[in-house]
């Protein structure tokens, strides 16, 4: 099966999301609070308070995809407060947010020699 991305669309939930929801928690959000479709092809994007972990959901046809980003440096992602802001995200700072970098600044990379 071939995912083409620009096939889907792309929403973040402003403000502060529960992190330890996963995928069926989340998809309850995007219907009961979003108010929208979470079986669509759609990626669903929520921050935790921290602002340190993103989590993503997209139904694939038969089950939740659930993609984590937790950054392990000091930085923060910005993250918008209300749906305004949350509209002004582009396709492309959505993606380069699920791969990793924080597309409003750039955040330092580490070179760990060691967990813990």
């Amino acid at each position: 099966m071939e995912i083409r991305l620009e096939e889907y669309e792309y929403y973040i939930r402003p403000g502060y999301t529960d992190m330890r929801k996963q995928s069926r928690g989340l998809a309850i959000i995007v219907q009961d609070m979003m108010d929208l479709e979470p079986f669509r092809k759609s990626v669903f994007i929520f921050c935790g308070r921290s602002r340190r972990i993103l989590k993503a959901i997209v139904w694939d046809g038969n089950g939740w995809i659930e993609i984590i980003k937790r950054i392990e440096c000091n930085e923060r992602f910005f993250w918008p407060k209300d749906e305004d802001e949350a509209r002004k995200a582009t396709l492309q700072q959505v993606m380069g947010l699920l791969a990793g970098y924080d597309v409003w600044r750039p955040l330092p990379e580490l070179s760990p020699e060691a967990v813990g």
